[in-house]
């Protein structure tokens, strides 16, 4: 009996995006660049994002996104660098005002490194991360958006151990492959 008062709300809701989903509109490709902020473990660094949205199957894009981040605390430089992919789902019209929503795998990549009389000591890793968030692309011209969006990275850096923050990006957005 308990089961029916979970499951029918569920099955509801889910059938209730479903019909949008399917009827969502192909948004071709498009390629963003732009300044990209990041505050992973309470330390900011200001760096630069790039990414390529594209259709892939039915109402699901796929994304490719690389970020590149640089700082210092306490006098350790710090740079970290993302390669991530990944699924995700855009809204709304060709040409127009679109959101989107994705989550993406891949590559954490960062070093850490003092100068000591002249010398660089550094140290730096790679491991797994995930990267899921969304944003808005505003359109400006035929084939030229403005892009906001927000991410938030987990990632894991040794036994035990896991390193987070947000990610915020801003920027231009050209798209191309299919006309509206």
């Amino acid at each position: 009996m308990r089961l029916h008062r979970v499951t029918l709300p569920v099955l509801g809701a889910t059938l209730a995006l479903a019909a949008p989903l399917a009827a969502a509109e192909r948004q071709g490709a498009d390629l963003f660049a732009g300044y990209s902020f990041a505050k992973v473990d309470d330390i900011g660094r200001h760096g630069g994002n790039v990414g390529l949205g594209f259709d892939l199957l039915g109402p699901l894009d796929g994304f490719v996104d690389a970020s590149a981040h640089w700082g210092s605390a306490e006098g350790t430089r710090l740079d970290d660098l993302t390669l991530m992919a990944g699924p995700g789902i855009r809204f709304g019209k060709r040409g127009g005002t679109v959101l989107f929503v994705r989550a993406l795998v891949g590559l954490v990549r960062d070093r850490a490194s003092i100068t000591v009389l002249d010398v660089d000591i550094s140290e730096s890793s790679s491991r797994f991360g995930v990267l899921a968030g969304g944003g808005v692309d505003f359109p400006i011209a035929k084939t030229l958006a403005l892009r906001a969006q927000g991410d938030y990275l987990w990632n894991d850096v040794d036994e035990g151990s896991k390193s987070s923050g947000f990610r915020a990006s801003a920027g231009i957005v050209y798209r191309f492959g299919v006309a509206p």
